[in-house]
């Protein structure tokens, strides 16, 4: 079949193509692609949309939305799939992406131009006029601002370890960023993709610019991609505040009136927003709306949230209940909700979640109420204990009296972590969950609990209360939390980091020396797992002084633009007595 495409996309071409049928065989289903289609936005610019459909017939379909800054072509295999299951599939450019004019301003509200793409979509021939809302990451993101934005016109939505801005992208809990953001940004420029340029990892020159203590301000011209963008984010880190005008209010989530499944991993960066949406949706939506919010959990990372996979990472790999087909499960749950097809087997109760070691999905009807208790273990060591991994403090029933604090150093100026390799690296990132290598960083403590008298399955969000003094007016504090089994190996369980001075909140307080504060661990990621009995607890705390992240060199000064000339060493003590009692709390299931 002749077709032409013309460089002018004001005009859409359909190019019908045959697709094998999901169950193989000789019969043939073909599938229409519309390519381009123009959407006039509200204020006239016109945004491009592709369409595939099932065809050709005159018959009329509901609608599968994606929108994406990442170019429309990219849902072309799963479009195929959903064509096969009788829908229609429509990927929206986002505002300056791919074919869409105007420009992309990243984490802006795109949701009034989503709205009108589903009025247009509701206005084509092969439309039933039943539209809904996938896709994952930013495509998470997009979907909770259209159904901000005409709540009215989305039959249902799956937003997948979506971004929630300012919260955990491209800052992290507000007030930390990463170099990788600069990254993201070169990923996105102009209107096409450039994954080569992307992938480039010696272009970025990460550890250059941190052995050369380039300003986290000045990343961006030191890599050749200066970014307004970039800038922006910047001067929010000191300002974490700015980014409540990017929030959802509780009077959006009252206007939401369609059910929506919430998928995210343990190992997915974006969980924290994943999480803080469900979590904000069951507070604020109708009733009606919240008890048809159900939420998947599965031991995946970032892009296993989309494409699970049994192998987590090397020594690390799940039973087979853990994988399965996403794109078919999400099919399901749009037949289900549209009167099509059966509640998907999975959604036994609102929550389904995954329990690592024991290898089986469990259920609930509210988060809070999936443990039944929080175990306590208090840090415990004699003055020349906690230096060493085998001389380690310990983690204990119950504080204990008069004990003398232990003292590390955050040196802004120390290089050393660059020279680990990149596997070293991902395992710090989370990356590997079998590595240890967090208990062998410079001036790190370690505490160890003595051996589970019995099993017991960890599932929830982990706490750690540190008491800490130190002699600047910030720093940067990371612990991690690793099972450590019977046989020797090891698990990391999950991290977290503190800046000393968003200790109390978002609104920033500078360190009084001389002064022992608690400071709240509570953005560890949640997890499951079932710990046999023999399993002992690691808890390793430290400085945080990560080669690609936006260093805080302790001085108290403007965030993202300290440099080398303000670095101040940290002299800090953890304290640990029945006065200071500091504390690691892990979420225990009743089995």
């Amino acid at each position: 079949m002749f077709f032409l495409i013309s460089i002018l996309i004001a005009i859409a071409h359909s190019w019908t193509s045959p697709v094998a049928a999901q169950g193989g065989g000789q019969d043939q289903k073909t599938v229409d692609v519309l390519l381009q289609n123009i959407v006039a936005a509200e204020d006239g610019t016109p945004l491009a949309i592709t369409i595939w459909k099932p065809g050709p017939d005159n018959q009329r379909y509901p609608t599968v939305l994606v929108a994406t800054p990442y170019v429309s072509d990219e849902a072309h295999p799963r479009a195929r799939k959903y064509a096969d299951r009788g829908y229609a599939m429509a990927s929206l450019d986002l505002r300056g992406r791919g074919g869409s004019k105007g420009e992309f301003i990243p984490f802006s509200d795109h949701g009034t131009d989503i709205c009108d793409a589903i009025a247009w979509i509701k206005e084509q021939p092969w439309s039933d006029d039943n539209v809904v809302m996938r896709g994952g990451s930013y495509r998470g993101m997009t979907q909770w601002m259209a159904a901000r934005s005409c709540p009215d016109e989305i039959e249902t939505m799956i937003p997948t370890a979506s971004v929630y801005p300012g919260y955990d992208f491209p800052i992290v809990a507000g007030h930390r960023s990463q170099k990788y953001t600069a990254g993201w940004l070169g990923f996105v420029a102009g209107s096409a993709m450039n994954p080569n340029f992307y992938t480039d990892s010696d272009y970025w020159r990460e550890r250059t610019s941190y052995r050369d203590h380039v300003p986290f301000s000045e990343y961006d011209a030191f890599i050749g991609l200066p970014s307004e963008h970039f800038q922006t984010w910047v001067n929010r880190l000191s300002e974490p505040e700015a980014w409540a005008a990017s929030a959802w209010e509780p009077n959006d989530y009252a206007q939401m009136h369609m059910s929506v499944l919430t998928v995210t991993g343990y190992y997915d960066g974006d969980q924290p927003g994943a999480l803080r949406y469900f979590r904000e949706h069951q507070e604020g939506a109708p009733q009606s709306a919240a008890i048809n919010h159900y939420l998947v959990m599965g031991p995946w990372s970032h892009g296993g949230t989309r494409e699970p996979r049994q192998k987590l990472s090397e020594g690390v790999e799940f039973g087979p209940a853990a994988v399965f087909d996403m794109d078919q499960f999400n099919l399901d749950w749009f037949d289900w909700r549209l009167g099509r097809g059966a509640k998907p087997d999975l959604l036994k109760r609102r929550i389904a979640y995954y329990v690592g070691g024991a290898e089986e999905w469990r259920y609930a009807n509210k988060l809070d109420e999936i443990s039944s208790e929080r175990r306590k273990f208090y840090l415990s060591a004699t003055p020349d204990e906690a230096y060493d991994v085998f001389r380690s403090g310990h983690l204990v029933d119950a504080p204990v009296n008069q004990e003398e604090p232990h003292r590390f150093r955050s040196d802004p100026l120390d290089t050393s972590p660059a020279d680990l390799t990149d596997t070293d690296w991902n395992a710090i990132r989370d990356g590997s969950l079998r590595s240890t290598v967090p208990a062998y960083m410079p001036e790190t403590l370690i505490f160890h609990s003595p051996p589970l008298d019995k099993g017991l399955t960890l599932a929830g969000q982990m706490r750690l209360r540190l008491y800490l003094e130190m002699d600047t007016p910030d720093a940067d504090i990371f612990v991690t939390v690793y099972a450590m089994f019977p046989d020797g190996q090891p698990l990391y369980l999950g991290g977290d980091v503190v800046r000393a001075r968003f200790r109390n909140g978002l609104k920033p307080s500078l360190v009084e020396p001389g002064v022992v504060e608690a400071y709240e661990f509570k953005n560890f990621l949640w997890n499951a797992w079932a710990l046999p009995e023999g399993t002992r607890l690691r808890l390793t705390v430290g400085p945080y002084n990560d080669p690609s992240a936006q260093k805080n060199y302790n001085s108290g000064g403007r965030l993202g633009f300290e440099t080398l000339d303000d670095a101040r060493v940290a002299q800090i003590k953890l304290y640990h007595s029945t006065e200071y009692p500091s504390v690691l709390e892990i979420p225990v299931v009743a089995d």
